[in-house]
């Protein structure tokens, strides 16, 4: 994510590679004042909007902030362009937030005129049944404040959200009830986890700063689960995934962090017609990935030596599951402008890193590539899961076809997905069956990580992509409905069933624009749901892989930590049923632990297997 020139540095600084000026610092100079006339015409995103301050207050206290404000927040507002709304036939997705009673924005302090890097990030959303009542409740990052001050500068935390899901598209705050009203440090993205096996799942917060896991009490509320002492991650943390990496039945932490940034160290960098915007990545120290083994005792133990990770990190994207089929916790962690890394996991419980060799480290041309938003998937039915990364402008989206053996193929060109996304930054992503028909497609936010480049705008239009039965990809975003017709700066996603209907909705977040949730109009004419329980290990079987064999093809999906962009999605998986059956039966196979199959479940009902109650296979 190279996008500035930084003032005043170093020679080994400016040496780094700024990929759109460096096409052009080798042009006539013709060229360039032509360049210089088109960037000029493309600021219209690019000014904070100071007015109505009143209105920003009023609105960010029916979000649920309570804290002053140290300066007034940019006006929420649609686009300029004038879009139709209606519901149009075709549309698969339709936005509901209005009906929810869901009014929450996710702030990163831009108001403040400081470019700070971390401007450029966060956004979370999660899906978290946090009281058990089967409906999946909502909560989002609230970002933070940046002071407008330049003596001493500071950055501070703004209020997350917390919203119950009271059935027919129907929320109602509860961030105050919940305990979550006081504002941690610069929240930047959030996972879920049962992390103490007590049956509730548990909020880990990640942030600038001092990163926080939340205890789920089982009353609604949560409290505090670990002391900076019990769990010391601060910095700035970018991407988690929580994994039992030992087999000791309790879900470890990996976390991706970003780069060696904090207001004392920052740069100011500025574009060709020097005009402030935000710095890239290379004009920091990079960081490295850190491992925080579960004690069981409210403990974490730093591990990263241990299990051997490697540096050169400015991980964006992180995602935990069973690659290859061993039975053991793999990683796959998206870097931005650097190799991306991925770990397999051995018996004796370390991570070898093997990336390059594997043939997800760079993109097809075997470059380097701003990595973001990343998921895994088994989209051409062959049981193996791929792997897809979200990239910066510029660089194509990363498909990596499985091939067994621990290898890898680039496939972005051959499934029809070269050049669809070139000129967008990717954030949030999911590899999810949208429309029911048993292949999985592919949602891709948008929005620039700079206030203003030459190739594209701040906000930018979303994309959909329809699996065409495991063989390629076609762009469907004009059927996506009226959130994808018009310009977002987004970021995080989640995905669940939020109306039980069968059908994967999506909930979405921004950058200084409110969340919207969108209800997936492709109701499937039968379903079947599955969460798993295990009883042997960890109680989320991170790794686990589902089949349902009696399909009209054969269905593998797969129980992953991490995926996406700062968000976690509803772990439960969904599979389509034709219509007309009353019942289909699926085979689990845990991680590390045996397979078997659980026969005769409902059609149109959530099942919760439980290891060790299905019929052994052999």
């Amino acid at each position: 994510m190279n996008h500035g020139i930084p003032d005043s540095l170093p020679d080994a600084v400016h040496r780094v590679r700024v990929p759109w000026l460096s096409t052009w610092s080798v042009a006539l100079p013709g060229v360039l004042a032509c360049l210089c006339i088109v960037i000029a015409g493309c600021d219209s995103h690019s000014s904070p909007n100071s007015n109505a301050s009143e209105a920003v207050t009023a609105e960010m206290a029916a979000a649920g902030f309570k804290q002053q404000q140290s300066a007034a927040a940019p006006a929420v507002s649609p686009p300029a362009e004038f879009i139709d709304d209606a519901v149009r036939a075709d549309d698969w997705l339709e936005d509901l937030t209005e009906r929810t009673g869901i009014e929450f924005v996710h702030r990163n302090g831009r108001e403040s005129g400081r470019f700070y890097l971390i401007e450029s990030f966060g956004g979370g959303v999660a899906q978290i049944d946090y009281d058990q009542d089967g409906a999946a409740d909502l909560f989002f990052t609230g970002g933070g404040q940046i002071s407008a001050d330049p003596l001493p500068p500071s950055v501070r935390g703004m209020a997350a959200g917390v919203y119950r899901n009271r059935r027919e598209w129907q929320f109602t705050s509860a961030t105050a009830m919940a305990g979550l009203s006081d504002p941690a440090d610069y929240s930047l993205g959030c996972t879920v986890t049962d992390y103490n096996s007590d049956g509730f799942p548990d909020l880990f917060l990640y942030c600038y700063g001092r990163s926080r896991l939340y205890r789920n009490e089982g009353d609604g509320t949560f409290m505090e689960g670990a002391t900076s002492e019990q769990l010391p991650a601060v910095g700035m943390t970018t991407a988690a995934a929580w994994a039992d990496i030992d087999r000791d039945a309790l879900p470890d932490l990996f976390l991706a962090r970003y780069v060696a940034w904090s207001p004392a160290t920052d740069v100011e960098c500025h574009d060709v017609l020097k005009v402030r915007d935000l710095c890239g990545p290379n004009q920091y120290d990079e960081t490295t990935a850190q491992v925080w083994h579960n004690r069981g005792d409210g403990g974490f133990e730093n591990w990263s030596e241990k299990v051997g990770l490697k540096g050169g990190v400015k991980g964006l994207g992180l995602v935990a599951g069973d690659f290859n089929d061993d039975g053991r916790i793999d990683f796959y962690l998206a870097n931005d402008e650097t190799a991306n890394h991925l770990y397999w996991g051995s018996s004796d419980f370390t991570l070898r890193e093997a990336g390059w060799k594997s043939g997800v480290a760079a993109g097809e041309a075997g470059l380097e590539e701003g990595s973001m938003g990343t998921d895994v998937g088994d989209i051409d039915g062959d049981g193996r899961p791929e792997l897809w990364v979200v990239n910066f402008e510029n660089e194509d989206n990363s498909l990596y076809r499985n091939l067994g053996t621990e290898q890898f193929q680039h496939a972005t060109v051959p499934f029809g997905l070269a050049g669809a996304s070139r000129m967008n930054v990717g954030w949030g992503t999911s590899l999810t069956d949208f429309d029911s028909d048993g292949w999985l497609d592919i949602l891709v936010l948008n929005g620039n990580a700079v206030y203003h480049s030459p190739h594209s705008p701040f906000e930018q239009v979303p994309q959909l992509f329809q699996n065409q039965a495991g063989q390629r990809f076609v762009e469907v975003t004009h059927h996506g409905g009226s959130y994808f017709r018009r310009k977002h700066a987004a970021r995080g996603a989640a995905v669940g069933d939020l109306d039980d209907d069968g059908a994967i909705d999506i909930v979405v977040s921004h950058l200084n624009e409110p969340v919207r949730v969108l209800r997936n109009r492709q109701t499937p004419a039968n379903w079947l749901r599955i969460s798993l329980t295990g009883t042997s290990g960890a109680r989320q079987p991170i790794g686990a892989r589902i089949t349902l064999a009696d399909a009209p093809h054969e269905l593998t999906r797969f129980v992953v930590s991490g995926a996406g962009y700062a968000s976690h999605s509803d772990q439960r998986i969904t599979f389509p049923l034709a219509a007309g059956r009353n019942s289909a039966s699926v085979t689990v196979r845990w991680p590390g632990r045996g397979e078997e199959t659980f026969r005769e479940l409902v059609a149109r009902q959530d099942h919760v297997l439980i290891e060790g109650r299905g019929v052994p296979n052999e």
